[in-house]
């Protein structure tokens, strides 16, 4: 189910269309559509970073990516999205195939970083968002 057909389609705060997909801003997360047959680098994903920067202003976010669509990722630059994004702390991905299912099995074994799998839209922003609530919680509570 894309973001804009979800039942929670009305809390999306922003919507920016880049070149390798959608990326739909909520309060405390970003959700990731990727196009049809993109190929994703790092570098195509630079835009959307400095976006997350921009909108998130040094807070904890959370990062669902719902693969709506077929793409590919450049799995060398796994590592180099980990270190950019210190401030993740929650990162999703909703699958709808059992062909996406299995990328899985292979990106994880670049990824160095905790993701959590899903069937469902909504069990993914439900959790994202309470991870991300915990996380801010914990931020107030040690400055």
């Amino acid at each position: 189910m894309k973001v804009l057909d979800s039942p929670i389609a009305n809390q999306v705060e922003a919507t920016y269309c880049l070149e390798v997909g959608d990326f739909h801003f909520f309060k405390n997360l970003v959700v990731a559509e990727f196009k049809q047959g993109a190929y994703v680098s790092f570098e195509d994903y630079k835009e959307a970073y400095e976006l997350c920067l921009d909108i998130f202003n040094n807070t904890p976010f959370g990062f669902i990516s719902n693969r709506v669509n077929s793409y590919s990722i450049n799995l060398v630059d796994a590592q180099e999205h980990r270190k950019k994004l210190k401030l993740l702390h929650a990162y999703a991905i909703v699958t709808y195939s059992h062909n996406s299912k299995r990328m899985l099995i292979v990106e994880d074994h670049y990824f160095n970083l905790k993701r959590k799998r899903f069937n469902a839209f909504i069990d993914a922003f439900n959790w994202v968002n309470k991870k991300v609530v915990l996380a801010t919680q914990s931020v107030k509570e040690n400055h």
